[in-house]
């Protein structure tokens, strides 16, 4: 009975967290459509106070080494670079493909990290994929393809601009995930992602200051930046964590499917977003390939 509540209890905090961030992506499109915030502003000052908190809550946790991995030269490079590369690379790109195109339509391209991931395991084993990857990396070709081009191959049906930080944010996904590994062993991934999003969002400072083209903070927008910090980075990260103390990795990943298809659901019912059957169709294929890539050995 209780290895059932305690699946269950990881499906539901899986669930949880690919919700979350879906809702973060659609708030972040009200906000930069509606009240003009700019997407730098709002990565930056969500990876700062995100990095923050997360900090934080290792340190209520009694995490008393919070501060090892800034100790060593060759560790602190991995880190600045995991940080600048990976979370503020993924964090940035992700948002620019909210601005440029709509939240269902970056998140869906963003998914396709997973896909990349085993190209790149491929490449690194030196060894030929089995058929379950070469039949889901094809199925998400197709999705891609439908998703960008609605079925007519003679023109795109999003920006150029939203394809390329749409697919750019997918292969920062991948490298985000790639790149930190062998800190997240030493250290744990919760230190390592606290410490990538707060040095990411003081270095995005050169680019784009959190004091220059501040918004009008009326309640609304504080209400959305919050959901975007808070409830979207800082809540779905750590119930995405938890989830995996209850069920496998790669279970969770796949519930977080639920991401995608939140963010679709919640642009349809508060932006007023129109999806046509060939969008849904292209969205239900790249989560199918997802899904068919988590029961690989690869």
């Amino acid at each position: 009975m209780k290895k059932g509540s305690n699946k269950l209890k990881g499906m539901i905090l899986a669930i949880m967290g690919g919700v979350f961030w879906g809702v973060s992506g659609v708030v972040a499109e009200y906000l930069m459509n509606n009240k003009h915030i700019s997407a730098s502003w709002l990565v930056g000052v969500k990876m700062m106070v995100a990095g923050c908190l997360i900090l934080l809550y290792q340190m209520m946790k009694g995490n008393k080494d919070s501060l090892s991995p800034l100790k060593h030269k060759q560790e602190l490079m991995q880190l600045i670079i995991f940080s600048v590369l990976g979370v503020l690379g993924l964090q940035y790109s992700f948002f620019k493909a909210i601005q440029v195109s709509n939240a269902a339509t970056a998140t869906i391209l963003q998914y396709l990290s997973p896909i990349l991931l085993v190209v790149y395991f491929i490449i690194e084993k030196k060894e030929l994929p089995n058929k379950l990857s070469v039949i889901s990396i094809l199925i998400s070709l197709v999705g891609t393809f439908l998703l960008v081009t609605k079925g007519n191959i003679n023109e795109l049906a999003i920006s150029s601009h939203g394809l390329f930080w749409g697919l750019l944010s997918a292969f920062f996904g991948a490298f985000y995930i790639i790149q930190p590994r062998a800190l997240m062993a030493k250290y744990g991934t919760t230190l390592i992602i606290g410490w990538g999003m707060l040095i990411g969002g003081i270095a995005f400072q050169v680019y784009q200051p959190i004091w220059k083209n501040m918004p009008d903070f009326t309640p609304g927008v504080v209400l959305g930046i919050l959901v975007i910090v808070i409830i979207g980075t800082v809540f779905s990260y750590i119930c995405l964590l938890k989830s995996t103390e209850y069920i496998p990795p790669q279970f969770s990943s796949l519930l977080t499917s639920f991401e995608p298809l939140s963010s679709a659901l919640f642009s349809v019912l508060f932006l007023g977003l129109i999806l046509k059957p060939i969008e849904i169709i292209s969205m239900f294929l790249i989560i199918l390939a997802v899904f068919l890539l988590s029961r690989c050995d690869v």
